[in-house]
Parts: C-alpha cells; sequence; structure tokens
C-alpha cells in the first residue's frame, strides 16, 4: 500500500465496499459510507492510479448521466496456496477474485525434511517464473495440511495422519522466502466453499478424503472452537465399539468413511472404483454401505447444527451422481425434514484445501487495505 493510500482513511473502507460488491459506483460508495462526492472522486483516483481498481463500463441509465462500473483490479496481487498429503503436494496461486491463475498436483511421497521443503520451493518458483507472477505482487503463502495447528498457525497441537514435528514452522522458513502460516486442511478447504458461495450463511463442510474431517463455516470465517480444534468430525462415533479409528478410539465416522474404505479395493485408485461402480456389483454393495454410514455421520451433523452441509474431499467431488440416493438415505433418519436438500456436492473438485490456504493471505489484504 502507498503511502498517499495510508493517509486518507476512507481507502480502505472504499476499496472494500467495491471489492465485495464486484460492482459499485460512486454515488453507491458515496451514499454508503455518508461520504461527499468529492471526497471519494479523491479516494477513487487514488486507488485507480495504484492499480487497485478499474472502470469496468457504465450501469444502465436511471434517467441521468450514467455512473461508471467500478471493479477491483484482480491481478492487483496474488496469493499461494500448498496442500501437503501423505502423497500428494498441490500448489495453486490465485488472484484477488479467487480465480485460479495456476494449479499443479504432485505425486510426491511427504516427508518433514529439508529436501521436501526444497523441492517445494523449487517446484513452487518455477511456476512463478512460467507463469510471470511479479514476486511484488505476493502476499503469502498458505500451506494446508491433515494436521491440526494451534492458533499461532505455526505450531502443531495434533498429527497422526502425517509425521510431523514441533520445529515444522522453522524448517520450511529455511527454504520459502514469502510470508507463510500452516493450516489445517479441511478448515482450508471449507474456506474455500464458503468463499465460493452466494450465500453468508453459516455451512458444514464434510471432508471425506484419506482422512475424515470438516470445517463449520459462519458465513465466509471459520468456526474454531475454543481450542482450535472445532469440527473434527471423523472421529464422531457413529458405531459404539465398532471399526478401529487411526486416532485409537473405536467406531468413528472416520473408519468407515474415508475414501481409503472405497480406493482400497482398486490399489488405491479412487477413480478406478467410481468408473467400474455402475457394473460392479461387488462395488455397489461396498458403496451403499458406505452411504448407510455416511448417512448416519450427516444426520447427527444436522440435527446438532441445522446448517447445509457440503460433501467435499476426494469421494466428495465423486458424488453429483449419487448425491440423491444419499439424500434418501438421510431423510429417512431426520425427525424434522421430509428431504434432504440441505446436503450439497462441493464446487472445488480438486485443490480446494490449497485454495482454501491462499484465501486466508486474500482476506487479510482486503481487511487491511
Amino acid at each position: 500500500m502507498t503511502d498517499e493510500l495510508c493517509k486518507n482513511k476512507y481507502s480502505g473502507d472504499i476499496y472494500r465496499i467495491i471489492y465485495h460488491e464486484k460492482q459499485s459506483s460512486r454515488q453507491n460508495i458515496a451514499s454508503a459510507l455518508g461520504l461527499s462526492l468529492p471526497t471519494v472522486t479523491n479516494v477513487l483516483n487514488v486507488l485507480k492510479d495504484n492499480g487497485f481498481i478499474y472502470n469496468a463500463g457504465s450501469f444502465s441509465s436511471t434517467g441521468g448521466r450514467k455512473a461508471n462500473i467500478l471493479s477491483c483490479v484482480p491481478n492487483a496481487r496474488y496469493s499461494i496456496g500448498i496442500d501437503i498429503t501423505k502423497n500428494h503436494l498441490s500448489i495453486a496461486i490465485i488472484d484477488l477474485d479467487i480465480n485460479l491463475i495456476v494449479q499443479k498436483r504432485i505425486r510426491y511421497r511427504f516427508v518433514d525434511s529439508d529436501e521436501y521443503y526444497e523441492y517445494i520451493s523449487q517446484e513452487l518458483e518455477q511456476l512463478l517464473d512460467m507463469h510471470s507472477i511479479p514476486r511484488n505482487k505476493l502476499l503469502g503463502v498458505g500451506i494446508s495440511m491433515p494436521v491440526i495447528f494451534n492458533s499461532d498457525n505455526k505450531s502443531i497441537f495434533y498429527a497422526t495422519v502425517i509425521q510431523t514435528f514441533p520445529g515444522i514452522y522453522d524448517r520450511i522458513e529455511k527454504h520459502l522466502p514469502y510470508p507463510f502460516l500452516l493450516f489445517n486442511d479441511a478448515n482450508s478447504a471449507g474456506l474455500a466453499e464458503s468463499w465460493n458461495s452466494d450465500s453468508n450463511q453459516a455451512m458444514l463442510y464434510l471432508s471425506l478424503s484419506n482422512s475424515v474431517g470438516g470445517a463449520t463455516m459462519n458465513g465466509k470465517y471459520i468456526s474454531v472452537g475454543n481450542n482450535h480444534r472445532a469440527s473434527e468430525f471423523g472421529h464422531m462415533c457413529i458405531i459404539p465399539n465398532g471399526k478401529k479409528c487411526y486416532c485409537g478410539q473405536r467406531g468413528c465416522l472416520d473408519a468407515y468413511c474415508s475414501a481409503l474404505i472405497l480406493s482400497d479395493f482398486c490399489d488405491g485408485n479412487l477413480k478406478a472404483f467410481f468408473e467400474e461402480l455402475d457394473t460392479n456389483t461387488g462395488y455397489q454393495r461396498v458403496f451403499d454401505d458406505y452411504l448407510d454410514h455416511l448417512a448416519i455421520g450427516v444426520n447427527n451433523l444436522r440435527v446438532c447444527y441445522d446448517y447445509d452441509i457440503v460433501l467435499g474431499g476426494y469421494v466428495g467431488a465423486y458424488m453429483t451422481d449419487y448425491i440423491d440416493i444419499l439424500k434418501e438415505k438421510v431423510a429417512k433418519r431426520n425427525p424434522f425434514e421430509k428431504n434432504a436438500d440441505f446436503i450439497h456436492v462441493c464446487h472445488y473438485k480438486t485443490e480446494a484445501s490449497a485454495v482454501g490456504a491462499a484465501i486466508y493471505f486474500i482476506d487479510q489484504f482486503v481487511q487491511s487495505m
């Protein structure tokens, strides 16, 4: 931000109106903030001169002179998201409009080592060069992992899905020359879905990947709980004394509804499972059992929270063709509703966690303007 923008106490408020409304006008801004048109015009000129907003045409005439459409410049800044899983690495670069400019997914097994983080750094720099992303326009890097981090987004509270060590932030910092923070993968994916939604209503995100997680979204923001570990839906017990979960308990939703329950029938290839599902009666029985257990979990969440539920993660990406079957199973269990239209399939079929991790820095930029 330039010194001229910093000196004007209205620049942030004006920019945020344009950003959140997507298209606004000088008159609308003046009315919303109770400012004079000359004051608004002066700030708009500074924002334009600094490349943050532009004239995007004119609104339809209401009888007088047509008002100019003011919009934010998407590529004024960029943010990077990196999603680390046990066997894969994903890199996403988004602009201020949450447009996915760059995405790359690499099969690369996680090891908490200097060599691994140096590899990430090299891959990132190559992508930045390849797509001509100016370094001075980078806001930061959000790194998502199947780990529960403390509120500082630097230190680990709980990690079992992948093997990490307390000094992970310091180790990464030696290889990444940009500001960065660490985020839980399911929370990040939920953030991406909520920002993609036109609604500001609260929602639940249920991540059905190789582990089951979730996020509670309060509008566009994550509700993390008193101890920063809210929405660990995978450890909700659905079958008392049932299958053993990796957490050490029995009967957890994760033990019945992780993507591994399906992909293990195809040597870890979830895509192959769904490709053969329509013709393989054995797979059909397995999937029907999977949906029965998923229906228990989804119904429990609906009864407890009364929010809409978005199914994401590896399995969520394939649920479009089977959502009506699941809705029917859930509706039979719900004491209050005759249908389950509150269940939705995720928008982001891939890279939701990477996008969500990157959104953190976009939001910080908009709020700090």
